[in-house]
């Protein structure tokens, strides 16, 4: 005859095993990707453009021509630079720009026009 302990540990249960997760709340139901855009359920589509350099001009409501597509979002992301780096970027941009105004001045005062 076989005696059970009676001080067995019972199973904790996790009370947090079945609570969805923010991927569970966000994703759709269902998902097709497709050659160029996305199926995200019934009649709703997703294409995705990037633009990796932004022009070098511009202005307020600039993204505003997009909105007449049809129901469109457009989100923004920046990504800080690395201090150190800019600083030496814009140095190398500016010593350039101020030698190429030196050589454009002495031709200009050398350049005799009749």
């Amino acid at each position: 005859m076989l005696v059970k302990n009676r001080k067995q540990k019972k199973k904790e249960i996790n009370i947090f095993d079945n609570v969805p997760t923010i991927a569970d709340i966000i994703l759709p139901d269902a998902l097709q990707e497709k050659r160029d855009y996305l199926v995200l359920g019934y009649n709703k589509f997703s294409r995705m453009f990037v633009l990796t350099i932004y022009p070098e001009q511009t202005w307020v409501s600039w993204l505003d021509s997009l909105f007449h597509i049809g129901n469109i979002n457009i989100s923004v992301k920046v990504e800080p630079a690395n201090n150190g780096n800019t600083i030496n970027q814009l140095t190398k941009k500016l010593v350039q720009s101020q030698s190429e105004y030196a050589t454009y001045s002495r031709q200009r005062k050398y350049t005799t026009f009749a």
